[in-house]
């Protein structure tokens, strides 16, 4: 029994969310998951931008991130490098 290790918790990864939350996101705007002919594939208000990119590539099918207007709009785009959304 001398010499067995002593167990530790694991540890949680990251992925990265702090970077993607603090790029660009003004923390008002709200986002729409849509598919490849931009229509909503999630209902609701809208999420956060990270949020939106994490259901985005959760799905199976081809799916994409558009910014929600004040006017109900969508205005498809996309997130670059540094996590902020840009307007395609």
């Amino acid at each position: 029994m001398a010499g067995k290790a002593k167990k530790r918790p694991a540890k949680m990864a990251t992925r990265g969310l702090g970077a993607q939350a603090g790029g660009g996101d003004d923390g008002g705007a709200r986002y729409a998951v849509v598919d490849i002919e931009g229509v909503r594939v999630y209902p609701g208000a809208g999420v956060s931008l990270p949020e939106a990119v994490r259901l985005a590539t959760s799905l199976v099918m081809k799916a994409g991130v558009a910014r929600i207007e004040p006017d109900g709009t969508l205005t498809s785009g996309r997130v670059d490098g540094a996590g902020a959304f840009v307007e395609v």
